[in-house]
């Protein structure tokens, strides 16, 4: 699968199309809308002078912090250049051989995993997208590992709590892992009745993949971290990755994301309030809207595959859903980014569906 397949790449776009980068309006990634928040900017320039040194190879500092506001142990927590190395990390150092994946999910899982030698068993959820009772009937004994991303990625739609520990009672009594993507659930709004973090020191069987990337608005910082109970899996984890593998700017980045926590509930309720706009306003579009919960919205555009095309006129791009497995070629995701820019989005969509 092409590593071009992703959102966000603004640079290759601004390419075709022969305009700056910064012309273009990306609806492609989920960035929060608020945008990088200058405490952090602030601390990642006060931590260039440090950059004449390594930086530390086992996130001492940031490990505490993260094991404060996470609740859990801090030897239970490894980080890692985004959460995209930790799957590959993952994947090399665990060596699962039969992957069950709901699908569609995030393009990453299958990239990271089959380049480590695994196999995919897709479970090929229903058009309203919910993982079934059924799927419990799908973990057996050859499953070694098995991914859940809540809320999904491309349709944002939450999995309950109850749902997963029953999951994970029957992947233990069979020896699967079960790795739960909650990159996304800190800007849900109720992300307290949904994460398992609580659960972390109850299963050992449980990975959890957190990111910083999409609350703080920080990509192209690349820093990310898992938990998990059983220290085996952290052992292995770290072995499979480069010794240096967050940089000294990275760590200084969390440490200030952490510390501001006024920052996370501007994040959670700006997003909410976006979200709802864009769900009445795109409700009035003639497409299959889902009720996802994230700061990105999935919708079906029956019959129009180029939906990407025709938005490229008014300088924006939006996720092209077509190559995830279990989607066909009128599937799309958009962003919550600002007031503004969501108006802007809305009338261009509009305006190309009539």
């Amino acid at each position: 699968m092409s590593k071009n397949t992703h959102g966000g790449n603004i640079y290759k776009k601004a390419k075709e199309l022969g305009i700056a980068s910064s012309e273009i309006l990306d609806f492609s990634a989920n960035i929060n809308p608020i945008g990088l928040p200058d405490h952090i900017r602030q601390a990642m320039i006060d931590a260039i002078d440090g950059i004449i040194n390594y930086p530390d190879p086992d996130c001492e500092d940031l490990k505490s912090a993260i094991a404060v506001s996470d609740g859990v142990s801090r030897s239970a927590i490894t980080c890692g250049n985004g959460g995209a190395d930790l799957l590959y990390r993952i994947g090399f150092g665990l060596k699962p051989k039969k992957v069950l994946l709901p699908v569609p999910a995030f393009v990453e899982y299958e990239e990271a995993l089959t380049a480590a030698g695994a196999g995919m068993d897709y479970y090929y959820m229903q058009e309203d997208f919910v993982i079934r009772e059924d799927f419990l009937a799908r973990i057996d004994e050859e499953t070694d590992l098995l991914i859940i991303c809540n809320p999904s990625n491309p349709t944002g739609i939450l999995t309950e709590r109850e749902f997963l520990l029953r999951v994970l009672d029957k992947a233990r009594k069979t020896g699967t892992l079960v790795m739960v993507d909650e990159c996304f659930l800190e800007i849900v709004e109720n992300e307290a009745a949904y994460t398992l973090k609580p659960f972390v020191k109850d299963y050992d069987n449980l990975i959890i993949l957190k990111s910083f990337t999409k609350l703080y608005a920080i990509p192209g910082v690349r820093l990310g971290y898992i938990i998990a109970g059983d220290p085996d899996i952290i052992e292995k984890v770290n072995r499979a990755g480069q010794a240096w593998s967050v940089s000294h700017i990275a760590q200084a980045a969390g440490l200030a994301a952490l510390k501001n926590t006024e920052y996370k509930k501007q994040v959670i309720e700006t997003t909410s309030r976006e979200l709802a706009f864009m769900k009445e306003e795109l409700g009035r579009l003639p497409i299959r809207l889902y009720d996802g919960a994230a700061n990105y919205l999935f919708f079906r555009a029956p019959g129009i595959s180029d939906l990407d095309r025709r938005l490229e006129k008014y300088g924006i791009m939006i996720r092209n859903c077509s190559n995830y497995v279990n989607l066909g070629d009128d599937y799309w995701r958009v962003a919550v980014k600002s007031r503004e820019e969501n108006q802007k989005i809305i009338g261009a969509l509009h305006q190309v569906l009539g």
